[in-house]
């Protein structure tokens, strides 16, 4: 009986490490490349309400967005970077957390050398490229 549990035993820990190592490409992020796209490793600002806004989508899926002051807008700092869709021209943010102020999709209405227009379900914000 002795020798059957422990069969047993090694049984499991070997399928339970096939399985993982099986797996492991499902679980790991696929690089991205977006440099073909005018609106990437652009610094965007605008000014809104009460500070100046900075934008940013990175080439390699990153995303930040924030307020002078150093705040995240629209809880940009719970983000997991974002995916672009070229024919709805749609950029869809993953968020590891939600909040009642998260937009998780965006809109490019319209991009070209100084200017940006997103569409921010519904609400347009336009960003033109930050001076240095």
């Amino acid at each position: 009986m002795k020798m059957f549990r422990q069969k047993l035993l090694i049984t499991l820990i070997v399928t339970i490490s096939f399985f993982f190592c099986g797996c492991a490409e499902n679980f790991t992020e696929k690089k991205v490349d977006y440099s073909e796209y005018a609106f990437t490793d652009t610094l965007w600002t605008r000014r809104a309400e009460h500070d100046i806004e900075t934008i940013r989508f990175g080439s390699d899926g990153s995303f930040a967005y924030s307020c002078a002051c150093g705040n995240s807008v629209n809880d940009s700092d719970l983000n997991e970077g974002y995916t672009y869709e070229d024919k709805t021209k749609t950029i869809t943010i993953r968020y590891f957390e939600t909040t009642e102020e998260t937009v998780s999709k965006i809109k490019i209405e319209m991009c070209d050398e100084e200017r940006i227009k997103l569409n921010f379900n519904g609400e347009i914000r336009e960003f033109v490229i930050a001076l240095s």
